[in-house]
């Protein structure tokens, strides 16, 4: 992999891992509620999740859904399914103090989830497909795939846990929480239409 590669690469794991998508959502919710520290397991969950995937895929996971197509469809009702259950839970998360008292996502579970995201699973095999499919040096290109999606993957966890709590340190009474989090459901359930649509 050449350095031109390598930025192009880079360029593509930023905006991927920063903009919005469910893993974003629930970590800006999850400041909300439960604050940065309270946010860290899960923070963990999603960046080991997520890598281990990548080295899955490096390793001939994509080639599986290439053979069994209808594997994807079961990963994507398995998505649907989760993210409307955790949509419900966002809008049900009760008034500030009450937050003290749930819990929020743990690592477990949201280790569990990269492996049936539809957007980290959809960039995980574009990417590995795009910058190893041709590859004379696929290990080497896989440990360079593996460190960058490491940095920034790790920058948008944070970053989108903090810029939750931020907000939540805004909303002052149970109103206004209510309101974000019945927003951030809402949000969470309309990045599902692209997974829904496509089944």
């Amino acid at each position: 992999m050449d350095n031109a590669t390598i930025i192009s690469l880079a360029l593509f794991s930023t905006v991927a891992a920063f903009t919005p998508g469910p893993n974003n959502l629930m970590l800006a919710a999850s400041g909300v509620n439960y604050g940065f520290k309270g946010t860290i397991p899960h923070i963990a969950g999603i960046n080991a999740g997520f890598l281990l995937l990548i080295f899955s895929a490096g390793l001939g996971l994509s080639q599986l859904f290439i053979a069994l197509p209808e594997l994807d469809s079961v990963l994507r009702l398995l998505s649907i399914g989760f993210l409307v259950y955790l949509g419900w839970k966002i809008a049900r998360a009760g008034p500030i103090e009450d937050a003290k008292s749930s819990k929020p996502l743990s690592f477990s579970a949201a280790f569990a989830f990269q492996w049936v995201n539809p957007k980290g699973v959809t960039v995980t095999i574009s990417t590995i497909t795009a910058y190893t499919g041709a590859s004379a040096t696929p290990t080497f290109d896989l440990t360079i795939i593996m460190i960058i999606f490491a940095a920034t993957t790790l920058g948008s966890t944070i970053a989108w846990a903090i810029a939750g709590q931020m907000i939540g340190n805004l909303l002052k009474n149970d109103r206004a929480r209510r309101r974000f989090n019945y927003s951030m459901a809402a949000l969470l359930v309309i990045s599902l239409l692209p997974v829904i649509v496509s089944i």
